[in-house]
């Protein structure tokens, strides 16, 4: 299916917007202007070819802090893949504390769109985004998975390339992933 993505500048599409897992539903239709309107994310509406919207996400500006287990986890993933950091800037990007992301601050595909492979092409398209968005410094994509009795989503970002940056918290709905743009 080919998706065009645009920033939504109506947030009326969302209010019959339905993904399937109920927690997110109600917020997606209920308060995620809120956040839209008070700057703390844009969101982006992902239509088919009728011009329908089948997904969204939003994003905002992030940072990710790596202690030394996450950093060494890091160095052997990123040899067995086609990213590498230039050896000449090495020493001075793992000798950081925190580096800069942007956040998945919402994803959620149409109820009678999932399973169709698009979730893995729009987070394809945001690591474009990430990639070529010229605001400020981005390494890494950020994401707060959603884990619940009735639903987790780790799994599908961990097909994403995503990895954990902490260790699971029965007492927490999200697990942070994140995944390395730009290095």
């Amino acid at each position: 299916m080919d998706l065009t993505i645009k920033e939504l500048d109506n947030l009326d599409c969302l209010k019959e917007f339905k993904c399937g897992v109920e927690q997110m539903d109600k917020f997606i239709q209920n308060k995620l202007w809120m956040s839209i309107e008070n700057c703390f994310c844009r969101a982006y509406g992902c239509y088919d070819e009728k011009e329908a919207l089948v997904a969204f996400y939003a994003l905002s500006f992030d940072s990710l802090n790596l202690d030394d287990d996450a950093k060494e986890d890091l160095q052997l993933s990123l040899g067995m893949k086609d990213k590498e950091i230039a050896p000449h800037y090495q020493d001075t990007f793992f000798s950081k504390g925190r580096y800069p992301a942007m956040e998945i601050a919402y994803l959620a595909i149409n109820e009678d769109y999932r399973n169709q492979g698009l979730g893995r092409t729009i987070i394809e398209a945001i690591v474009s985004q990430a990639e070529t968005q010229t605001l400020a410094g981005c390494q890494f994509l950020t994401v707060e998975a959603l884990v619940t009795p009735a639903y987790s989503a780790i799994g599908f970002y961990s097909k994403c390339g995503f990895e954990a940056a902490e260790l699971r918290r029965p007492y927490k709905d999200t697990l942070l992933m994140f995944r390395p743009v730009n290095i």
